[in-house]
């Protein structure tokens, strides 16, 4: 979610000049473990549902090498593959600032603060037509005013909360709840930009735990995972993509679901997203 930021994308089509943002909130709709309703959408059209947790199927364990990864060794986020944002916030509240992204011991940690500065990146080896990715992440609990997210947003989808002119959007894990991370969702975003549809599941678990999501997306459809396990599948063709895809992590500020936080939890301290490893995969 969020507003976009400028990057450059080294794809099997060459280099490619993109801009990347964020996803929207979705329809109200009661979670499997009783946490509350995820907030209600601003954007325009239906609601359409998508597939729920108890699929099957081949899972991350068969994609082979991947052809690219990062472990976040060191002490810094490698600049020279990741585009770390600096700018507003989305949707023009607070700020997102390179100083809430560090790494240590092998993780990647963005930081979201009391005032909405927080961050974000956007791997700039991490874009494709069709494939896999794949990430091991965790968050704290915090205030429900933040959204940790891993989306794949198109390489010219432009600077709205929308890809300018339509090209969908792939959310493969957004935690939108009360601050306590017992769930998290799918949503797949497709159609018009001032008209779009999309396809979600919900499942409940810890997410103060690390776990690893997946996509694979094909031409003939796409499929989200949880700790290997099928959560979410489509293969309508109407809803995916049409062009090329880039890999973002972000911690998105929405001050107005301050309220929405239980109260056994502190929604003025630090909030956390970290990421282990992330891996990208062809087809």
């Amino acid at each position: 979610m969020g507003m976009p930021v400028s990057w450059v994308v080294l794809g099997s089509w060459g280099w490619r000049v993109a801009v990347i943002a964020g996803c929207l909130l979705v329809a109200g709709a009661i979670l499997p473990d009783g946490g509350g309703s995820v907030p209600p959408s601003g954007m325009g059209g239906p609601r359409t549902g998508g597939t729920g947790a108890d699929l099957s199927g081949k899972g991350p364990r068969d994609w082979g090498r991947p052809v690219a990864s990062d472990d976040f060794d060191g002490t810094a986020i490698d600049r020279a593959a990741w585009d770390v944002y600096d700018g507003t916030g989305h949707d023009g509240a607070g700020r997102r600032s390179p100083a809430a992204v560090s790494v240590r011991d092998g993780v990647l940690t963005i930081t979201g603060r009391r005032g909405g500065t927080t961050g974000g990146v956007a791997w700039m080896r991490g874009a494709q037509r069709h494939g896999r990715w794949e990430a091991r992440i965790r968050m704290s609990r915090g205030c429900a005013c933040y959204h940790p997210v891993l989306l794949l947003w198109p390489i010219h989808g432009g600077g709205g909360v929308s890809p300018a002119g339509g090209g969908g959007e792939i959310d493969y894990t957004e935690t939108i709840d009360d601050g306590r991370r017992r769930h998290t969702a799918f949503y797949l975003h497709y159609g018009p930009e001032h008209d779009e549809r999309r396809l979600d599941a919900r499942l409940a678990l810890d997410m103060t735990r690390w776990h690893v999501f997946a996509v694979e997306w094909t031409p003939r459809g796409i499929t989200g995972y949880a700790d290997g396990r099928r959560w979410f599948h489509t293969a309508d063709p109407v809803a995916l993509p049409p062009g090329p895809m880039g890999q973002t992590i972000q911690l998105d500020w929405f001050p107005k679901d301050r309220y929405k936080t239980a109260r056994n939890i502190d929604s003025t301290a630090p909030v956390t997203l970290q990421a282990d490893w992330i891996r990208m995969y062809r087809l």
